[in-house]
């Protein structure tokens, strides 16, 4: 996807994400303050001849190309409107841009990148509510025999709602309990952090948290539903490494990641630095 392309991809997603379009002014600068583009009114240049930053007035010409393929409506009066064809092929181009790579020119920033996993990433926090809720009305029995892991690679698991645009990916609350298990119901980030007895079993409660995101499943092309990618935390830490400061979050990503790098490596089968995680995270 060269530089043109991504380009297009931000303007259709925004125009989407106004309700379908706005005012000229009001789109580029909602561009502007969600820090989607790499240029910026703070680190762009001003292009003289119409007094305006080089980036609002690339935005602009690809703007025309847009409506030239009938993304984007004929408006006269300053307003840029997306159509239903315009909506079928912000469909595809997201697609696409999930399977690019960090060594790609990627002009759209990590927030962006996000953020058009973000429906994703909403429907993986429900579920990991629900996997939570299903594991502590069950219940578990922590002498069970663990199972044997493999560290190879595993085609992509089931799909959640294939029928949708949205490919959301189940996970399998044996995985989750075995990964309980495996750190003996203590948290990850710090065994001592106290807690309290669950529900229906005689194990202290502890929350599973898969540090690559269920959502980058596409991203990575193999099933991340692993028992060497799910982690256990306390429920604070959970909270935290979701919603937490950013030096914050970069420390605990790394503290788990650095426990386990080859396993996670050879389950993606690749390598993975701590900066690529750090921008899965939004945490660069």
């Amino acid at each position: 996807m060269n530089q043109q392309k991504q380009m297009q991809l931000v303007l259709l997603f925004t125009l989407n994400e106004l309700g379908g379009g706005g005012h000229r002014r009001h789109v580029l600068q909602y561009i502007n303050d969600s820090c989607y583009w790499f240029k910026n009114d703070q680190n762009d240049k001003i292009r003289s001849s119409r007094n305006e930053n080089v980036w609002r007035n690339n935005f602009s010409y690809e703007r025309q190309h847009l409506k030239e393929f009938g993304y984007m409506k004929n408006c006269t009066d300053g307003t840029w409107e997306i159509t239903e064809d315009g909506k079928n092929q912000l469909a595809l181009m997201v697609e696409e841009a999930k399977k690019l790579k960090l060594d790609a020119h990627i002009c759209f920033t990590p927030v962006f990148f996000q953020k058009i996993f973000s429906v994703q990433i909403s429907a993986e926090v429900e579920q990991e509510q629900c996997l939570i809720e299903h594991i502590s009305q069950t219940g578990n029995n922590s002498a069970d025999k663990l199972i044997y892991l493999s560290n190879e690679p595993q085609p992509i698991g089931a799909i959640l709602n294939p029928s949708t645009q949205h490919r959301n990916y189940l996970r399998s609350y044996s995985v989750s309990i075995q990964a309980l298990k495996r750190a003996g119901h203590l948290c990850e980030i710090e065994p001592t952090h106290r807690s309290f007895l669950r529900r229906n079993s005689t194990t202290l409660y502890m929350e599973p948290h898969h540090l690559i995101p269920m959502s980058f499943t596409d991203y990575f092309g193999v099933n991340l539903d692993r028992e060497q990618n799910v982690f256990s935390l306390c429920s604070n830490c959970h909270n935290q490494i979701h919603y937490g400061l950013k030096e914050d979050v970069q420390w605990m990503v790394s503290k788990l990641f650095l426990s386990r790098e080859f396993e996670i490596n050879s389950i993606i089968g690749r390598h993975i630095s701590i900066g690529e995680l750090y921008w899965i995270y939004g945490v660069l």
